[in-house]
């Protein structure tokens, strides 16, 4: 009788176990599912405003600041580095187009900061070498820290000689930080 009582209890034990591991389950899928959902309709909201020629940096900056949420919640999903890709180049848009120096300073590092992200966690994400050069851009075209801006992009040279970036990288690195009356003066 004893042992008859204590399988009941341990079946209605396993029961109820059970039914709060699924319940938990759920619940971080459907919040998974609806971080996600806000991330798609802000990334059509900004791809919508870009076939209009548009650009609102309030909504690029929300959706940098869900993917960064979002990264960091769900790592593993597929859909994350992609996800990150697109906010390190709109943080970089953010950076070149803001008015306000310390604002373009501050996109231009989470923008470095995503780039690095993408290439340290999925190295065999398949926009992985535009990272490398996205950071070389920042440093050149919006930091003007030429330095950073050559060592980046002769990394770039190096990891990935038959791209046919390569190729116009080791061209410009002559007119690196040259004005064009310098640029003038060479030829």
């Amino acid at each position: 009788m004893k042992i008859r009582r204590l399988s009941l209890l341990l079946v209605v034990l396993i029961v109820l176990v059970t039914n709060c591991y699924r319940e938990t389950t759920n619940t971080v899928l459907q919040q998974k599912s609806k971080s996600q959902s806000n991330v798609i309709q802000l990334l059509q909201q900004i791809d919508s405003l870009e076939n209009l020629g548009e650009y609102n940096a309030t909504v690029a900056k929300e959706y940098i600041n869900k993917i960064e949420e979002f990264s960091n919640e769900y790592p593993e999903d597929p859909m994350t580095p992609e996800f990150l890709y697109k906010a390190g180049l709109l943080a970089m848009t953010v950076a070149k187009l803001s008015d306000n120096k310390d604002d373009a300073e501050i996109y231009c590092k989470k923008a470095l900061h995503i780039f690095d992200d993408i290439q340290r966690v999925y190295p065999d994400y398949a926009n992985i070498r535009n990272c490398l050069l996205n950071k070389g851009v920042i440093y050149d075209d919006i930091l003007h820290d030429y330095e950073n801006a050559e060592i980046l992009y002769r990394e770039f040279i190096v990891k990935y000689p038959t791209d046919s970036l390569a190729v116009n990288i080791e061209s410009y690195l002559q007119y690196l930080g040259k004005t064009p009356e310098e640029i003038l003066g060479d030829k």
